[in-house]
């Protein structure tokens, strides 16, 4: 899901009143971050609080199974008294019949969803194309729906899973609400990861085509989740937040969303690829307002942390507490952010509303052998780029020339992240 996607961040087709309301009730921040351009890295620091080029001791910050030994925020809030449930798309790790880790050994009682991506098991006559992609069906891509460590369903009926994956996710609400329990429940739907799929219930339901069915079903989600909360009484007990792992997939054109205001998607460094929706609802203790600062999901381990007075993990963290921004409106503490991108490498890094671009590539390139698609134009900036984005929120305006002395700032800032995280900060191209 792109920033732009949600009719609260600007889309003027999609129709999102469910998480509309949550970002007019609470929290609406414009500086929230994916903690990676792509799902799994970013994935893994959401939940663990650290970022993966700590996690593997100093290599690149890219792909990776999530390790044993790691503590997630389901382990965390288990270790509390928490019922704990992860319901969607796990993401973190690889086939747990290879050695994946499954959420029900990394802290989540419950588990009902599926391994990884939801293009895994392509059938090997579809192409990893737009086309491909476009005129593919469900049953073009075969992989397994699990319940705790049970296969319920292979291959996956992908139309109706943002439907099962809410409706488990009440009926788990419930439960645990009836029983008295403090519950942590993470919701990571699959869709609108290409390729995409609604409910027969939403074919046609909005203005902006397959997606715009997509996020209208998913604002379905949201609003049967606070349904069930606000029915229950807990609702003024219970903070729910709102994100996306990653900006929008551009190469699949009609099949992505939209960065909004920023330069191109998912897989790049530029804003479009990591700057995504970020909203904090708490009625009763988390007072509405638009907060501009500085926010990264891997931030969501020390926050809840302090907010709830779980321990965290006892270990070096990337995660800043956020929490006197969430419940008082203060500053946020988190002044700096540093983009890696897919294949790793540190791209850029922020501090304040300079954002010093080392290297980059366009995700709108053709359609070649690649894979992963939209690796276009590849390029290393020397000397870097740099842009304010107080006023320049396209990335269009290189102003390095012009402030040599914020560039300087910034790379001081680098070579310090590159000693606390104890790996290479910056890698030529190969």
């Amino acid at each position: 899901m792109g920033y732009g996607d949600l009719s609260s961040y600007g889309h003027p087709l999609i129709r999102t009143p469910h998480v509309d309301r949550l970002a007019a009730e609470g929290q609406r921040w414009t500086s929230f971050y994916a903690s990676s351009p792509l799902c799994n890295p970013s994935r893994i620091a959401l939940a663990t609080g650290r970022m993966p080029i700590r996690i593997q001791g100093g290599e690149l910050n890219r792909w990776s199974n999530l390790p044993p030994d790691e503590t997630t925020m389901g382990d965390m809030f288990q270790t509390a008294g928490y019922a704990t449930a992860y319901i969607g798309k796990w993401g973190m790790s690889g086939r747990f019949a290879d050695g994946g880790v499954h959420p029900n050994d990394a802290g989540f009682d419950y588990f009902y969803g599926v391994e990884d991506f939801n293009d895994g098991g392509r059938r090997p006559e579809i192409p990893h194309t737009y086309e491909g992609m476009k005129k593919a069906t469900s049953e073009d891509f075969v992989f397994s729906l699990f319940r705790q460590k049970e296969v319920i369903e292979t291959p996956t009926h992908q139309p109706t899973l943002t439907r099962r994956y809410t409706e488990e996710s009440v009926a788990w609400l419930e439960r645990e609400i009836e029983a008295g329990s403090p519950f942590f429940l993470y919701l990571g739907h699959t869709m609108p990861h290409v390729p995409i799929f609604r409910s027969p219930e939403f074919e046609g339901h909005s203005k902006a085509g397959l997606y715009g069915d997509v996020i209208e079903e998913l604002d379905w989600s949201v609003g049967e989740v606070v349904a069930t909360l606000e029915a229950a009484g807990v609702a003024g007990d219970t903070l729910v937040v709102f994100s996306s792992d990653n900006g929008p997939w551009l190469t699949y054109y009609d099949l992505g969303g939209s960065p909004g205001p920023f330069r191109d998607g998912k897989h790049t460094a530029w804003e479009g690829g990591f700057r995504v929706p970020g909203i904090f609802w708490w009625p009763g203790t988390v007072e509405p307002a638009t907060i501009d600062d500085i926010g990264v999901q891997v931030d969501l381990m020390a926050t809840l942390a302090a907010i709830t007075g779980a321990e965290p993990p006892d270990r070096d963290l990337d995660s800043i507490d956020l929490s006197d921004t969430v419940l008082r409106g203060e500053p946020s503490p988190r002044n700096e952010w540093f983009y890696y991108g897919t294949r790793g490498r540190l791209c850029a890094y922020r501090v304040g509303d300079h954002k010093l671009v080392l290297e980059s590539w366009e995700s709108l390139g053709g359609e070649g052998e690649l894979a992963w698609r939209g690796f276009d134009n590849e390029q290393v900036h020397d000397p870097p780029l740099l842009f304010d984005l107080s006023t320049d929120l396209g990335e269009r305006f290189d102003i390095a020339g012009e402030h040599p002395e914020i560039v300087e700032r910034i790379e001081s800032a680098i070579e310090r992240h590159r000693q606390a995280v104890g790996g290479p900060a910056i890698q030529s191209v190969p």
